[in-house]
């Protein structure tokens, strides 16, 4: 049987995606409101622990940076 697809060898098709404008601002703003929350739940007001919001405060410090590559991705 004849495939409808046309051979490709290995490597040699690359695939280009691209996110819509639209895209990349909602998942960097998602990101970036996480991480601030996450950053607000660490202050010292907060109840819990001095490990619990070290490590919330960890979390919202990645979750920022992540915010940044994703918006900088190409």
């Amino acid at each position: 049987m004849a495939s409808d697809r046309p051979a490709q060898t290995a490597g040699t098709v690359e695939q280009v995606q691209q996110e819509c404008l639209t895209c990349r601002i909602i998942g960097t703003g998602a990101l970036a409101v996480t991480g601030a929350y996450a950053l607000n739940m660490s202050r010292a007001h907060q109840p819990g622990s001095i490990m619990g919001k070290r490590i919330m405060g960890a979390l919202g410090v990645g979750f920022l940076v992540g915010s940044v590559l994703r918006w900088t991705k190409s």
